[in-house]
This record gives structure tokens, C-alpha cells and sequence, in this order.
């Protein structure tokens, strides 16, 4: 007997089984007197269940990503195909948006597919409401987020992210050392504020302070690439003092780049810019643009190998931190 069974012969819920047996107090009395009394008649344990659904394994690993356009998400999703591909996994692909409502349908999708385990790719996942929905499946399967970092721990999920604030901290300290002296932060408005976000744009303050004495902290956001980014070109026309930019994003850094290009704004000369994300389009520009790379192949093989411990039953990491690489390239080329 699995959960499965437990869950047919309960009426309920995989996932209402997955909270009894993980103890969660968003149980009704009703629903767990039940459970728990199928659970000591059968006699197994929540580890026994865990292990027995480990040995039907359906060699599927589910993978979701909250929009597989972007380069993080499009990037990660091939390379974990890839290396699961070759290790004898089918894998199932589900595009959840940042709906909390997708995301949970999609993950019951997945825990009725049976997959022995599931990554999950971005910081959308790690929403506190979402994330105790995890939680409550972990019991009986194994999870990896990656560009994911919480206090909560769990021995069934694992972590791995890259430190964006020690990458800002590299950013900024090149910036200072390729002689820039007032540098802006360039952001994506998304509409809400992932931990990805707040993680950058905090790095960013603390190493601009550090670096900087007279530095005062000034913040470009763009909601619209076709409509707000002229407006960057307007605003450092006003303010001549900016002579550098630190962008959220490769996809900001590119396509302001081609503006400033047609405005006569000479880089890296009367501008040094980075982007984040290391992206191919970074080498397509005229000069090529500095960049932080997320070091997603690393991501990916740390998250698959620690996933394949615990299906294994052996002992893994969970909470992965990485450093970031700053690859140096044309547009912050200006030395003293």
C-alpha cells in the first residue's frame, strides 16, 4: 500500500494524506482519524509509504517553470532535460505562470502522474503559501528548486541558488575600479517582488555604500520595453552625472544598448554597463556586455545529484548556496 492506495480507500486527497502524514494542522479531525486509521492498519509508517513509493518508481521527474521564455527558466528546463535524459528519466515539462492557483493544479497534475520526484525553477516557488504546499508533498516526493532560498528547510527539498549579493558586490567594486563614480540601477517592473529581485537590488545599495563615499542610491524602473526604455535615454541625457549602469537584467542591458548606441552615448567611454544572466545576446552587441552568470549548468547538476541521494535514501544537501561569476567583458572596459 501507497498513498495512492491510502488516499482510494480514504476518500480523499493525495495531497490531504501528504498533510496527515506530515503532520500539518490544516487537517479536519475527520480527515485524519481516518487517514491515520488506515495508516496503523495497513502498517506502514510515513517513511515505509515514502520508500514505497520510491521502489514503483515511474522513472518521470516532473519539472515546472513559471514562464519558459525566459532565459533562466528556457535555459534551466534544457539543461535538466538533458542531464536527465541521460540518466534514464522521462521528464514532464508544465509551464505554471505565477498564478498560485496554476501552480498548485499543476503540481496535482504531477503528484497524479506519479513522478518520483520534482524540480522547480525560479524564485516564484518559493511564495509562502506555494511553498507550504511543498512542503506538505516532500513527505512523499523529493523536490529541487532552483534560484530558490528560504529559512525553512526541509529535508525533502533542496535549495540551490547563486549569492546575488555577492555577485552586486563584484558588479559594483568593477565599476569602481574601471573608474566609473556614479553608477544607476536599472530594473525590471514585474508588478511584484520576487526574492531574486529584493536579493540584486539590496546587494546593489549595500556595495554601492561600501564603495562609494559619496553615494546616493538611485533606482530607473521599466515596465515596458518599448515604452519606458526611451525614457532612460531622456533621463541620463538630464542627469549627465550617471556614468554607469547596473541592470537587473540581460534583456534590459540589450535592448537599452542599441538606444543609447542610436542616442551617440559612447560605451564604455561615457557609459560602462552589466547586465545579469550572462545571456548569448550579450555577445551580439557591438561590444560585448559585462555580465553576472548564474552558473545554471552548476545549479542544475548540484540540484539533480542531491535529488538522486534522497531517492537513494542517502544523505543531501538542501540549502546550496553558490558564488556567482562576473564575466568581464567590453562595456566596463574603462581603466584610471
Amino acid at each position: 500500500m501507497d498513498i495512492y492506495d491510502i488516499a482510494e480507500k480514504s476518500g480523499y486527497s493525495t495531497a490531504t494524506v501528504s498533510r496527515v502524514i506530515n503532520k500539518s494542522k490544516n487537517v479536519s479531525d475527520k480527515a485524519r482519524r481516518i487517514i491515520e486509521g488506515i495508516i496503523e492498519e495497513s502498517g506502514y509508517k510515513p517513511n515505509r509509504i515514502a520508500r514505497s513509493l520510491a521502489k514503483n518508481s515511474t522513472q518521470m521527474i516532473g519539472i515546472m517553470v513559471p514562464d519558459i521564455r525566459g532565459y533562466f527558466e528556457s535555459q534551466s528546463a534544457y539543461e535538466l532535460e538533458r542531464r536527465l535524459d541521460k540518466l534514464g528519466y522521462t521528464t514532464l515539462l508544465c509551464v505554471t505562470t505565477n498564478s498560485f492557483e496554476k501552480k498548485v493544479a499543476y503540481l496535482d497534475v504531477l503528484v497524479e502522474s506519479k513522478v518520483d520526484a520534482i524540480i522547480g525553477v525560479g524564485s516564484t516557488y518559493e511564495e509562502a503559501k506555494f511553498y507550504e504546499k511543498l512542503k506538505n508533498m516532500s513527505v512523499i516526493i523529493p523536490m529541487a528548486l532552483l534560484n530558490v532560498k528560504t529559512s525553512d528547510e526541509n529535508e525533502n527539498i533542496i535549495n540551490v541558488y547563486i549569492d546575488e549579493i555577492e555577485a552586486m558586490d563584484q558588479a559594483v567594486k568593477l565599476l569602481r575600479d574601471n573608474s566609473y563614480k556614479k553608477p544607476l540601477y536599472v530594473s525590471l517592473d514585474a508588478g511584484y517582488m520576487s526574492r531574486s529581485y529584493i536579493a540584486k537590488k539590496s546587494g546593489f545599495v549595500e556595495a554601492l555604500y561600501k564603495y562609494y563615499d559619496d553615494a546616493n542610491f538611485v533606482e530607473f524602473k521599466v515596465r515596458s520595453l518599448e515604452k519606458d526604455l526611451p525614457n532612460l535615454i531622456d533621463f541620463l541625457k538630464k542627469n549627465p552625472e550617471f556614468d554607469s549602469i547596473q541592470f537587473e537584467l540581460d534583456t534590459l542591458a540589450v535592448n537599452a544598448y542599441k538606444l543609447m548606441a542610436n542616442a551617440g552615448i559612447k560605451i564604455p567611454e561615457d557609459l560602462g554597463i552589466i547586465g545579469f544572466d550572462n545571456i548569448h545576446a550579450t555577445e551580439f552587441t557591438n561590444q560585448a556586455i559585462t555580465s553576472i552568470d548564474q552558473r545554471i549548468s552548476d545549479q542544475v547538476e548540484i540540484a539533480i545529484d542531491n535529488l538522486l541521494k534522497i531517492l537513494n535514501e542517502e544523505e543531501a544537501e538542501t540549502n546550496i548556496s553558490l558564488e556567482a561569476k562576473l564575466v568581464e567583458k567590453e562595456t566596463t572596459s574603462r581603466k584610471k
